[in-house]
């Protein structure tokens, strides 16, 4: 199901988000470090924004896989970075996020991102997401 949505959404697809792992409430991706995406050519590190976008996609397919099989819009309400370091130069990030919480009407997850091969955190995130049911989304979700 991840994979599915990575591959039809058209940002997902510019970060070269890879799914590496996704379970009953939780996502872990890989984004690649691209050349493109780098925010100072001095110092050849991934930009700030590029880093929110990928981790706001996660929070997207953590709250996706916590209401799996139903499926709702779960646009953002509010998002907090914590940047806690630079990341590594030329490296890829990879992310997790896990969606701990669901009300009536919202979703709440913790993120979390480091450079690939490292276990220190670069930076870590809370989000919230309005949860919007969908008469008959079971529909799309199964074409």
């Amino acid at each position: 199901m991840c994979e599915r949505y990575v591959g039809s959404v058209r940002h997902s697809h510019e970060l070269g988000i890879e799914i590496l792992e996704a379970a009953e409430q939780s996502v872990r991706a890989r984004m690649p470090w691209q050349e493109r995406l780098v925010g100072n050519p001095d110092t050849n590190m991934i930009h700030g924004g590029a880093l929110f976008a990928f981790l706001d996609q996660l929070g997207g397919l953590a709250n996706a896989m916590r209401v799996f099989p139903s499926f709702e819009i779960t646009p953002t309400i509010d998002f907090r970075i914590d940047h806690l370091r630079a990341p590594t130069p030329g490296t890829a990030i990879v992310g997790a996020a896990d969606c701990y919480r669901l009300s009536e009407h919202v979703a709440f997850v913790r993120l979390e991102a480091w450079a690939e091969g490292s276990d220190e955190p670069i930076a870590t995130g809370l989000a919230t997401y309005m949860r919007m049911k969908l008469p008959n989304a079971g529909k799309m979700v199964s074409q």
